[in-house]
């Protein structure tokens, strides 16, 4: 008898733990049971430039975030800075180790950031976490972030890139509106405005400062040459394979003093000349007759300024099309880790998940199907008219579908950019600063103090040049330029024999 009543409760005493075990280990309601969900939950802090829309904040703390759980065991959270503000800002959270975990900028940014050490090399990070980033972005456009044998950024676009920045972004609508049909010299800008003015001269032309000279130097110079740094003090002659020092040529002054002219004749408002603000906000208002292009402006763009007017259309179109087109970078998209983030491999997971499938990639970009968009013969049908992940920063040819919105001809012009395009003698051209730091931080100073306003055309280039040249010379600019040639010159060295750059894509 004894022996029975032992048995029965050593079977209930093991009942009760198999009980205990299956409550302890029970996830709860809405957690997924794949035993591939990463542990522990986080919270994943991640930058992002513009303004959150509200439908964004909404999706984000909701169904977003529900699936980041249980796909990915993370909350996501996005601090938005404004398009102005966003260098500044996110230079500053750089710099004071402030704990975020990803954030995106433009290719130029990221051998700086690297030098600067603010971010992380990514290169273990992406082979056991990335597999499906180097699935749907090709090899050679991790190449273009690869500094000291090491990656240090993900080309998040994979997409046509020939002529970024080189083209110019008009409202087709209105050059339509005045009797024109396309833009193909800077004269025919001219006209744009000059008839859109007499009509309504609440419109502005053209307010950008940090780009565009090279719009005009398709049809200015008998040379094809390509930008070698941001700041616009250097190119590279695409024919020869020399460096130029721009500022100090014949084709600065004459872009210079087309500028003065735009001033002049009211092209560039100088009130507003050099505030990106103001050119943001014209722009969002509908207000802004043509900017610098960007090879898909034309649809990126086309939601917010068809929201001030629904009927608006934009187009982008080079100067001197005839020209050919050079691809200076596969991707002008680059998405960093930190040094400082505390969870840089639930960074490269959220990264891979989104080009892990074409509904992940629809869903973060246009939000839920059926709620925020639909899909309408291999076209998105927009349900909301606010943004959710930028479609620019991950655009991917595997996965890309235009908006209804967007006109076929948009789309054509999108998708043959690259067509006969060759590949820029600086592909792959990192300029390291460190040698020359600071020299290099009192030239951009003065040319920032001094250059800006001749190449907004507030001031005449016979006017203001020497004395500006002579500055930018005392603050170490011979030096600087030195260096750029120096690095050029081993980079060239190191490529492979018979890599002239000659090749068409």
């Amino acid at each position: 008898m004894k022996t029975i009543h032992r048995i029965f409760l050593l079977c209930a005493f093991i009942a009760w733990v198999a009980v205990a075990s299956a409550c302890k280990g029970a996830p709860e309601q809405g957690e997924s049971t794949s035993a591939d969900v990463p542990q522990p939950y986080v919270t994943l802090s991640m930058i992002m430039p513009g303004d959150e829309s509200a439908r964004m904040r909404e999706f984000v703390d909701n169904e977003l975030n529900a699936r980041l759980k249980q796909e990915l065991n993370i909350k996501l959270e996005l601090t938005y800075i404004p398009w102005a503000d966003y260098q500044s800002k996110v230079e500053l959270a750089l710099s004071t180790g402030e704990n975020y975990d990803l954030f995106w900028y433009g290719t130029s940014f990221v051998s700086d950031y690297k030098t600067k050490g603010y971010i992380q090399p990514l290169d273990a990070l992406l082979q056991t976490y990335g597999q499906d980033l180097t699935a749907n972005i090709p090899a050679d456009n991790f190449k273009q972030y690869e500094m000291d044998g090491r990656l240090w950024a993900i080309p998040s676009q994979a997409f046509t890139s020939a002529g970024k920045f080189t083209s110019v972004m008009v409202r087709q609508d209105l050059l339509e509106s005045v009797g024109m049909k396309d833009i193909r010299t800077i004269a025919d800008l001219e006209a744009f405005y000059t008839k859109m003015h007499a009509r309504d001269p609440s419109y502005y032309g053209y307010l950008e400062n940090d780009r565009g000279q090279d719009v005009l130097w398709r049809e200015l110079s008998d040379q094809p040459l390509t930008f070698l740094d941001e700041n616009q003090m250097f190119a590279v002659n695409e024919n020869t394979g020399e460096l130029v020092d721009y500022l100090e040529s014949d084709l600065y002054k004459k872009v210079a003093q087309v500028r003065k002219r735009w001033v002049d004749i009211g092209v560039i408002d100088k009130r507003l000349a050099g505030n990106k603000a103001a050119n943001i906000d014209q722009e969002d208002a509908g207000k802004l007759l043509f900017r610098v292009g960007a090879v898909s402006r034309a649809m990126e763009n086309l939601q917010t300024v068809q929201n001030a007017d629904p009927k608006a259309k934009l187009r982008e179109y080079y100067l001197a099309p005839d020209k050919p087109k050079y691809v200076v970078a596969p991707s002008n998209e680059a998405y960093m880790i930190p040094t400082k983030a505390l969870h840089p491999e639930r960074a490269m997971q959220f990264m891979n998940w989104i080009l892990q499938s074409k509904e992940h990639y629809n869903f973060i970009i246009y939000g839920v199907e059926g709620k925020d968009y639909r899909i309408e013969n291999d076209k998105i049908q927009l349900l909301t008219n606010d943004q959710f992940m930028y479609e620019w920063m991950w655009r991917n040819k595997n996965y890309f579908m235009p908006t209804t919105s967007v006109d076929d001809s948009v789309v054509e012009d999108m998708l043959h950019n690259d067509d006969n395009a060759r590949i820029s003698n600086i592909f792959g051209f990192h300029f390291n600063q460190e040698p020359v730091k600071k020299e290099y931080a009192k030239v951009l100073a003065v040319y920032n103090e001094k250059f800006l306003p001749i190449n907004l055309g507030i001031v005449g280039y016979d006017q203001a040049f020497p004395s500006s040249m002579q500055a930018l010379k005392k603050a170490g600019y011979e030096k600087v330029w030195a260096e750029f040639k120096r690095q050029y010159a081993e980079f060239r060295s190191a490529q492979p024999s018979g890599s002239d750059q000659e090749g068409s894509k």
